[in-house]
């Protein structure tokens, strides 16, 4: 194994403690690795950096020209924080990031597909619910119709236009079907590479530092950091519009669930292939919950409290279901070691 020292524990060396002190503690603090500091302090850095200089060009709201591509350019900070902390700083292999497809267990990444393509209409089921039982406009107004798919694209330009014609006899289930297997296509082929960008760095860099922590307390963190890494967009009206300050809470609670999900295809699919498929298939169907719930607002839409219910209830049935990871979150299970650990080391 690269990098272990000399007589040093194999488990000291692979969980990143000291031979001295292993087992004789397991708060957060006597864990930390101050690498993830350096990570993080490269990744906020070169995240405001973008920003910064977008401003200075006029790239001031989610309206401004040019906003799309700071906020690509955004995507691609944690990815080159990643890259310098893990091969000029720490002087690691490529291997430790996770990017390995043989040891990817592929099973793991059909199931992660088949939940984020599940994502869109289990909100919109709770969504439904939500507003039948408490009354509350706020929800926005499900309706899976071809009509609801014609009021939405009536708005939009000639393209649009174009769509609502081939799309006018064909039922609103069919087309929400559909859209979710374009989005699915999209997630494993050219979607895909784009996703790395935030992906080597949380799923890859960030989790291999953790990942011998305790799960909730890694998915606690990893959450927490990556909403945080989203305010300066967030402030710009990424996803809350009109509510910068509330919306960027909103932003780390909405991680905080979704990091659960991430975890869990990471740790349980072994590289971060399976990561960058559910990144990918969530924000390309996220746009499906706007056309089928409009009228939702900011701090309650997909994004909010409709969107947090939804995940809510797919993070209990994925730890009720999967006793490995449910095991694995507890500290009841050693948790998968980053795949540059050869394989008949870890027992």
């Amino acid at each position: 194994m690269e990098n272990t020292r000399a007589g040093e524990p194999l488990e000291s060396a692979l969980l990143g403690a000291s031979p001295g002190r292993r087992g004789s503690s397991t708060s957060l603090e006597s864990k930390y690795d101050r690498r993830i500091t350096s990570f993080l302090g490269l990744t906020f850095g070169f995240t405001w950096l973008v920003v910064g200089a977008g401003y200075l060009l006029g790239v001031t709201s989610i309206r401004s020209p040019g906003y799309i591509a700071l906020a690509a350019l955004c995507m691609l900070c944690p990815a080159l924080a990643a890259v310098i902390q893990q091969l000029v700083l720490d002087r690691e292999s490529w291997s430790g990031l996770g990017i390995s497809l043989k040891a990817t267990r592929w099973s793991i990444v059909f199931w992660t597909a088949a939940v984020g393509t599940a994502i869109v209409p289990l909100y919109l089921l709770v969504t439904h619910l939500l507003a039948a039982a408490l009354g509350f406009e706020g929800f926005g107004q499900v309706s899976v119709t071809s009509e609801q798919v014609s009021s939405a694209l009536a708005s939009g330009g000639e393209r649009a236009a174009v769509l609502r014609a081939l799309l006018e006899n064909i039922p609103g289930w069919a087309v929400l079907v559909g859209a979710l297997l374009v989005a699915l296509v999209a997630a494993v082929t050219v979607n895909l590479p784009f996703m790395l960008g935030e992906e080597l760095g949380w799923r890859g860099y960030l989790w291999q530092r953790t990942a011998h922590w305790n799960g909730y307390s890694r998915v606690l963190f990893t959450g927490t950091a990556w909403g945080l890494w989203h305010a300066p967009l967030v402030a710009m009206g990424h996803n809350y519009p009109g509510y910068p300050a509330a919306g960027i809470g909103m932003m780390v609670i909405l991680c905080i669930l979704l990091a659960f999900l991430f975890d869990w295809t990471r740790s349980r699919s072994r590289s971060i292939w399976s990561s960058c498929v559910l990144h990918g298939l969530i924000n390309g169907t996220v746009g499906l919950a706007v056309v089928f719930a409009p009228g939702s607002h900011a701090l309650f839409g997909v994004t909010g409290a409709g969107g947090f219910a939804a995940l809510g209830l797919m993070v209990v049935a994925i730890v009720a279901f999967d006793r490995p990871y449910r095991a694995q979150l507890t500290g009841k299970a050693r948790s998968a070691f980053p795949t540059s650990i050869p394989a008949q080391l870890v027992s």
